[in-house]
């Protein structure tokens, strides 16, 4: 029972520093120089997040290891979000006539 919450809360970690990112962007306590836009900084945040969050379950329902699901996990939410992130730069450069 203690090993389902260890892996549980390994999984729901960054999803659970969200709250307090946005409040510590929106307090100005941390500041990137956009003022109100930097709060969208918290969206590739989420996105990463919630890519953890579905592979930690997939790791953890296959059995792997705490350390190797959370490698897995860590590795395949950035390249999510790497692809992503190609893609709506391929987008958008579409969008404003860069071929």
């Amino acid at each position: 029972m203690r090993h389902a919450f260890f892996r549980a809360g390994i999984c729901l970690l960054p999803l659970a520093v969200t709250p307090i990112w946005i409040f510590l962007i929106a307090e100005g306590f941390l500041n990137f120089g956009g003022g109100e836009k930097d709060l969208f900084l918290v969206i590739p945040w989420l996105v990463w997040s919630a890519l953890f969050l579905v592979i930690g379950v997939v790791a953890w329902v296959r059995g792997l290891s705490w350390t190797r699901g959370l490698a897995w996990s860590a590795a395949g939410a950035t390249a999510g979000l790497v692809v992503v992130g190609t893609g709506l730069l391929l987008f958008a450069s579409g969008l404003l006539g860069v071929r």
